[in-house]
Formats: C-alpha cells, structure tokens, sequence
C-alpha cells in the first residue's frame, strides 16, 4: 500500500506518470487494474490522479521488472518494501552491469517480429563474424498480427520489426504494438516504404533502417541500442518516502539571503540561495523528463535527487536560522 498524500503533494494524470516513470501508459494500466500496484484518487470528472509516491513506485516497478521479477510478484509491495527488494539484489545488478559494459555484450531482453530476421539474429554466421554471441531474444512472431495483446513479463528493453512495406497503416500497427509490448526501444527494418511512414515513426523516437543490410551494418544498429538505466540502490535507498513538499517560499529564501549575517562566512546567504537553485533545478528537471519521454528514467532520477538535496538543505537553514535568531515565518 502506498503512502498516504498529503493534500499540498502534487497529484498526476496516468499520462504524466507515464512520461516521469517511462512506462507507457497501457502497461500502467494494466499494473493497476490487474495487479493493484497503485491506490490513485478519483475526481469529480472521474479522472485518476497519482501522487509522487506513485511515480516513484512505478519507476522501482520498472527497475525490478528490468532485473526479471515478476510485476505480479511485486506490485502490492510498498515503495520501501521495493527500495528494500532492489537493494537485496545490487549485487546481482552490478554483475549484470559488468557483464553489459563487455565488449560486444547486448544487454537486457529483445523481442523480435519477423522469423527471417530472428534467424538471422541468432544464426552462427552472424555471431561468429562480429558478434560472438547470440542476443538475448526473449520472444519471436512471425509478423505484426501475431503479435500477443497482453504485456510481456518483464517487459522488453528492445522490440525489432522487421517489415516488407511500410506505410502509414503498418506504422500505427507498430506504435501500438510497441506500446502494449512496453517495449523501452523500438528498431524498424523496411524494404519498402512512404517517407511519411518513416517520418512518422523516426519523429516518435523509433529507430528506423532500410533493408537491405549487411551484417557489419546490422551488427551496428544491435550495439548502437542503448543498455537500460539501472537504479543503483545508493541512490533510491536513502530518498525520504515520499519526498517532503518544499517549506519556504522564493520570497523568505529571498529575505533571508538579504539578511546581514554575523557569521563570517554569510552560511544563511549561501545555503538560501543553494536551496532556491536547488528547486529551480527541481523545477527543471521535472520539465526536462516532460519533454523527453525517451530518457523519462534519467529525468526522474535527477528530480527525486534534487529534491531530495533541498530537503536536506532546508534542514541546514532550519540550523542556521536557529543559531542566528533569523525567522523563517512567511511574513515578519
């Protein structure tokens, strides 16, 4: 069961959620209908709102299903209780990490649509020429209509396409294939296609190639997919739960930070103007991760770190006000 919020906490729609945690919205509703891993209000209008424990939750959700455990297995654990889980296996995450820094290691799971291209993925003669290894292909259709309805468990880091004709048709098949799958990335291969068609996939973060291609050029697209951002369990484990609301507005850290100080080295100065900069990274980053649905982990690292620096500071200027008799009251 989640945390409480507190009635100043901000609140989300599921499509925020979305784009702070990386999960696409289909496998979010999937996790709470099914799976009851979140507790969200309903408004008047009868739309859902998640709070920022909820965010957090879904992105331990994402980092512990990446490692293989099962969603049904962990959705009705707390964030701590997950915070806990991820910290158990650091150890097993840190191996998987060393062995995807390996030279030529493709790391996390594939799923792949079309047989020709998944034989051609695990076939000797393309892992003994560069490779050296087959890719860890998690699951193989032979074409988009064969494609599962329901979320795989784990979800795919990558899905593969590999397609005769692409046309605007084909692509919305692949975007909501890509969708229910969960899939963190999606590579498309065509031999034919409208340039519509590949603009409209390329403009959604799709990477997209022309067949034919030679192994060497195969081989380059496999490597050039990016590994899946891990939660090291240093940074998620020491994070307030949730996160506490901001204490003092821009206009008391403003007066404070205006305030002569008695101590030679102006601490009420600096650590005001620290925690204003602090939230306006806060502010910042929430905006960068809005923006850049594709690196959504990244961003909501650096919010949950941010944030959670200027509680710490705000702590510190608790101490200093004190020591130096400074109110802290919205008006004086």
């Amino acid at each position: 069961m989640n945390t409480p919020h507190s009635p100043d906490s901000a609140l989300y729609r599921i499509g925020a959620v979305s784009k702070l945690s990386g999960i696409p919205v289909p496998t979010l509703r999937v996790w709470q209908t099914r799976y009851g891993a979140f507790s969200p209000t309903t408004t008047l209008g009868q739309h859902r709102l998640y709070n920022e424990d909820d965010v957090r939750k879904a992105v331990l959700l994402k980092s512990l299903t990446s490692q293989g455990h099962g969603i049904s297995q962990i959705a009705g654990l707390s964030t701590t209780q997950l915070q806990q889980l991820l910290q158990t296996g650091s150890g097993f995450a840190a191996a998987q990490a060393q062995q995807a820094d390996a030279p030529g290691h493709a790391s996390g799971t594939w799923v792949v649509i079309g047989q020709s291209l998944a034989n051609r993925l695990q076939s000797d003669t393309f892992t003994s020429t560069r490779w050296g290894q087959p890719l860890p292909i998690q699951q193989v259709w032979t074409d988009l209509a064969a494609v599962s309805r329901s979320p795989l468990d784990p979800a795919p880091d990558v899905l593969m396409v590999s397609v005769n004709g692409l046309n605007e048709h084909i692509a919305q098949q692949i975007q909501t294939v890509a969708q229910q799958l969960a899939a963190r990335q999606t590579v498309v291969l065509y031999a034919f296609g409208q340039m519509a068609a590949v603009a409209r996939l390329r403009h959604a973060g799709y990477g997209v190639h022309q067949d034919p291609l030679n192994d060497s050029a195969l081989l380059n697209i496999v490597q050039s997919t990016r590994p899946p951002l891990s939660v090291p369990s240093w940074a998620l484990d020491q994070f307030p739960n949730p996160i506490p609301a901001r204490q003092f507005s821009d206009a008391v850290l403003q007066r404070v930070a205006n305030i002569p100080s008695q101590v030679l080295c102006e601490c009420p100065r600096h650590v005001a103007e620290l925690i204003g900069q602090l939230g306006r990274f806060e502010d910042y980053s929430r905006d960068c991760l809005n923006q850049s649905p594709k690196d959504a982990e990244l961003h909501t690292q650096l919010n949950i770190m941010a944030a959670t620096a200027r509680a710490l500071f705000e702590k510190a200027l608790h101490m200093v006000a004190t020591h130096e008799g400074i109110s802290l009251q919205e008006s004086v």
